[in-house]
């Protein structure tokens, strides 16, 4: 990897973990800079602007939990309903050793954003899309395996799971308690699915 691109990459490393733990308005590019190490003058030749910043991070983001996603999702020794079950379990284990680095990129910046930036606002609705794209095709296989009811309206029930998940993440950085993210797996998630077996708290 050439100097430039390491340089690039310890960029959005240091915005998308100043990202999550203040939003976007509360993360400006001067800390970043001096965090990294990273002359002013270097941040324009990568980046045209703080919104074109924030998009570049969103988008190494989505690659990062694409890849977890495709781990968990094509794990054939799972059923489809437990592989979705052993994904959100490991998102938990994640939110529980980063703290308070933690959450999601995509929530957090929908809230601190709002209003104040279309084109991050509509980067963060696109990777929100696509994410529930991918749980879409695990809940179908589902369906397939006789898993779910044939009438089940599987992008509405995504979308009540990705909700949910947000709205625990929320609620667990509040009170800087990881129990809402437990009630979510454990009362929401299992019961939105009614998997027909429990996936064990670790995963290889």
């Amino acid at each position: 990897m050439d100097s430039q691109s390491t340089t690039r990459d310890r960029l959005i490393s240091e915005g998308m973990r100043q990202l999550l733990a203040h939003g976007y308005e509360g993360v400006g590019i001067g800390p970043i800079l001096k965090s990294v190490g990273v002359p002013k003058g270097s941040f324009y030749y990568f980046f045209q602007s703080k919104d074109d910043f924030v998009v570049a991070v969103i988008e190494a983001y989505e690659a990062k939990y694409q890849q977890l996603r495709e781990r968990f999702f094509t794990d054939s020794r799972l059923e489809p309903l437990d592989r979705l079950l052993a994904y959100f379990d490991a998102l938990e284990q994640e939110f529980r050793a980063e703290a308070p680095y933690a959450g999601c990129l995509y929530g957090v910046i929908a809230q601190s954003a709002a209003g104040r930036s279309a084109v991050v606002l509509d980067a963060v609705a696109q990777a929100f899309e696509r994410w529930e794209k991918s749980i879409q095709g695990v809940l179908l296989a589902a369906q397939l395996n006789g898993d779910l009811a044939e009438n089940e309206d599987i992008e509405h029930l995504t979308a009540s799971i990705v909700e949910g998940y947000e709205g625990a993440l929320i609620r667990a950085k509040a009170k800087e308690d990881v129990s809402a993210f437990t009630r979510f797996r454990e009362f929401g998630l299992r019961r939105l699915i009614s998997s027909p077996s429990a996936v064990a708290s670790s995963y290889p």
